[in-house]
């Protein structure tokens, strides 16, 4: 892994800088991808930044909506990644384009899958990407706008389920304290990024009556026609995977999703210490230790190979690890 020096170094010397996260964009994907941009353009104000990707609608009155960019500028630029393991998780395969690579992320490494072998800032221990890009901006004395601390307050929040998950620590509370100093509106952002239409809340009450059981595996399968019937999206429907959590207790949660072009999206969870990344990274996946994803695409691996390693998978007192 590289200082945050040495990554400073190399933006330093781009003229123009992209920035990609994965697909399906979460809140820490597209708050990190906007947090980055705004304290790049404030700190170099003559390079070109630009965020790329389809990010979430939603906040995009409230923060910023993100950038459209062409080819020509791709290729001239240097592409960092934030909240990604690697460059084939990349939303935009475009970013294929670009003349150099570097990342920050706190996923842990595909090594079965696509290595990601440039300059880069991973630390699995940190709940958000977001966490790791505040501490890049504090040391390098980059400053930090209202866009940005709303930004950063986002992937805060999102991917540590408003502060409860596993992984929170009193190094996260402490960043999204200054982030509030620093003008971000918690109130508006739960609300938006939190708010449930009646039909949201019926599909999970579905999902919930369809999740069965396979040995310590509670485990759900919607198609496209299901969600579809709910008015939703498929960018919405596939990212419920903790709504069947409480369906029955289990200590693994697997969620299969069909996307519009038939691809199976599989989200999975885990409680108690139930590591279910290396599972994903099997597949070609990845994610965190305890909260990771796949995908299925012409039937392969099939639900019932999924499943049969996720029963496999052992426990541990997250306690005695740490």
């Amino acid at each position: 892994m590289n200082t945050f020096g040495e990554l400073y170094s190399i933006i330093e010397k781009a003229d123009v800088v992209t920035i990609w996260g994965h697909g399906l964009p979460d809140g820490d994907c597209y708050g990190s991808q906007i947090a980055l941009r705004e304290a790049l353009r404030d700190h170099f104000p003559n390079k070109k930044v630009y965020a790329v990707g389809t990010g979430i609608p939603s906040l995009f009155e409230f923060i910023s909506p993100m950038d459209e960019v062409d080819d020509e500028t791709i290729a001239s630029s240097l592409a960092v990644l934030v909240d990604v393991s690697c460059l084939h998780r990349v939303e935009d395969q475009r970013v294929r384009l670009a003349k150099g690579f570097i990342k920050f992320d706190h996923h842990n490494p595909n090594y079965l899958s696509e290595p990601f072998e440039h300059p880069q800032y991973a630390d699995k221990n940190r709940i958000a990407a977001a966490e790791i890009l505040f501490d890049f901006f504090v040391e390098n004395n980059m400053s930090i706008n209202r866009v940005c601390a709303n930004a950063l307050y986002t992937g805060l929040m999102t991917d540590s389920g408003d502060f409860i998950f596993y992984g929170t620590t009193p190094h996260t509370m402490e960043v999204a304290k200054k982030c509030i100093e620093l003008g971000a509106d918690r109130k508006t952002l739960k609300r938006i990024i939190y708010r449930e239409t009646p039909e949201m809340k019926a599909f999970k009450r579905y999902m919930c009556e369809k999740t069965k059981q396979f040995g310590q595996v509670g485990y759900c399968w919607i198609n496209k026609e299901e969600y579809e019937s709910f008015g939703l999206a498929y960018e919405d429907a596939s990212s419920y995977v903790n709504a069947i959590a409480n369906a029955v207790p289990n200590n693994v949660y697997a969620y299969f999703c069909e996307a519009p072009n038939g691809e199976i999206r599989v989200e999975l969870r885990s409680n108690k210490g139930f590591p279910v990344q290396p599972v994903a990274a099997y597949f070609g996946g990845g994610g965190h230790t305890f909260a990771a994803g796949l995908s299925i695409i012409d039937g392969k691996p099939t639900m019932e190979e999924v499943l049969e390693e996720l029963d496999h998978v052992k426990g541990y007192d997250i306690d005695e690890v740490r």
